[in-house]
Parts: C-alpha cells; structure tokens; sequence
C-alpha cells in the first residue's frame, strides 16, 4: 500500500505525475535489468525485490552502468547505511543516525550529480524507516500551476550554494538547453539560498510534502531512482536498520535523461 501524508493514497491521486506501484519490475525475469531501464527512462523510478545483499545490489548496479565513487563507499564500491549510534551526527551525516531525512537529491554539492541512485534494504528497523519518494516534476507542475513566481525564483541561476568550501553554485531547478529541468537538492546546513530563493522554500516544502510518498520497507526490497528527476528521504526509526546504496551513471544505451521534461517551462 502506498501512503502519503494523509493517509492512502488512491490510483490516480495527485501525489506524483506516475503511480509508483506500475513501476515495480521483476528484475529476476528475462530481460528484467532492460525493463527496469525502460522504466527508469520513462517515469523516473523503479521498484524491485530480491536485492538483500551487497553482491545483489553490485552485480545490478553494474548491469545498468557504472559505480560513481562516494566518499562513505565501502571496499565494494557500495554505501551501508546504519545508524552509528550518534544522536547528533555531525554535518552531512544525518544519513548513519536513525533520524528521519528530508527528501533530497544526492550529491548536489558536485556540477554533475550521479544520475541514478540505487537502495536496497538489507535489514528492517523494529518501527519506522520506511523510504520517503517524491517526483520533481509533480512538484514543478504544481508551482508552475499555483505559484509561478516561486518557481521562477526557484529556477534562477546562482539562487544556491550547495556544499561545503568545495561546493557548487546552482538552484533547486536547473533548466538546460535540451529543454531539461533537473533538480537539485539538500535542506540541512549544507544549503544556503539567496534572499529571492529563501523565501520560497516554505512553499516548497508544503508542495513537496503533497507529492510525498511514503513505502513500507522490507527486506530485498528498493529502488532505483533518477537523481535529477525525484527526490528521496526516509522516516525515523529505531532499531538495526541496515540499507545499501550505489550510486551509478548509466549505460548511454539505456537513454535515461538528465533530468524531466516539464509539463509547463518555467
């Protein structure tokens, strides 16, 4: 069941532009790794099951492209995120705490982030730390729609600075010259915004949280999704929760774009 923050959501609600249970794929089936590509290319996300381990995760990870180097990677190539028992995590470090996460985009402090972000449930917690899903084009469609110039400021250049000293000038939209918008994300201490930026970021807020789709986590259960197109986060939880992440820049051949094509330019 897919949930949102009011409860279920029915097919065809306005939480996302696609219905995230028509992405699952059997990645076990024939063909199932160019399936899930497919699904990729087209709506952005992919769900599967039967990935648990760190050996499932990597030989999938490296059927749709190639590993993307991470500072928090393990000897494998892969991310294990846990929490490391720090009830104040220093910077950046939300992620190895058992706090909840705001959806984000990963590794918006590079000019090029990894496309694709791919994570898998290795344990469950004993409550909570379900993952949190949200596509930026319903978030963009929706600011375009109600709040035009929140979206206009939200897209211009140099609106925000994302990092540390080695971080990068950009926006939250990022609109390109193929006609692409990719988003681009973070709200803790490593996001700071320009005044014209800044005061749009509660409306944002409330138009992300009314995208928001919250999955129950399971073990062997995750997802695939496009860094540039959705955000992704997760709720609190307590207990030995367990997640393994690959950060992967596809095949060329899979023709998974850099972002999404907005309903409405901005």
């Amino acid at each position: 069941m897919l949930v949102g923050p009011d409860g279920p959501r029915p097919k065809g609600d306005a939480v996302s532009l696609t219905v995230l249970s028509e992405c699952s794929v059997d990645i076990g089936a024939v063909g199932g790794v160019g399936e899930l590509a497919a699904v990729l290319a087209r709506d952005g996300v992919a769900l599967f099951d039967g990935v648990r381990t760190e050996p499932q995760l990597l030989q999938l990870a490296t059927r749709l492209g190639q590993l993307v180097h991470h500072r928090d990677n393990s000897r494998t190539g892969l991310t294990v995120i846990s929490d490391r028992g720090n009830d104040r995590p220093p910077t950046g470090q939300g992620g190895f705490s058992r706090h909840a996460l705001s959806a984000h985009t990963d590794c918006s402090n590079v000019p090029r982030p990894p496309l694709l972000v791919a994570m898998t449930c290795n344990q469950t917690a004993d409550h909570g730390g379900d993952c949190v899903l949200v596509d930026g084009r319903a978030v963009h469609e929706e600011l375009a729609d109600r709040a035009p110039e929140a979206l206009a400021d939200l897209s211009a250049r140099r609106g925000a600075y994302f990092g540390g000293a080695a971080g990068i000038v950009g926006n939250v939209f990022e609109p390109n010259p193929c006609g692409l918008v990719g988003i681009r994300l973070r709200r803790d201490r490593l996001a700071r915004f320009s005044p014209q930026t800044q005061r749009w970021l509660a409306v944002l807020a409330q138009v992300i949280d009314r995208h928001t789709v919250t999955i129950p986590t399971r073990a062997g259960s995750g997802y695939v999704v496009n860094n540039r197109r959705w955000l992704h986060g997760r709720t609190a939880f307590t207990g030995p929760r367990r997640m393994y992440r690959a950060l992967i820049e596809p095949r060329p051949a899979w023709r998974i774009p850099a972002g999404f094509t907005p309903v409405v330019a901005p």
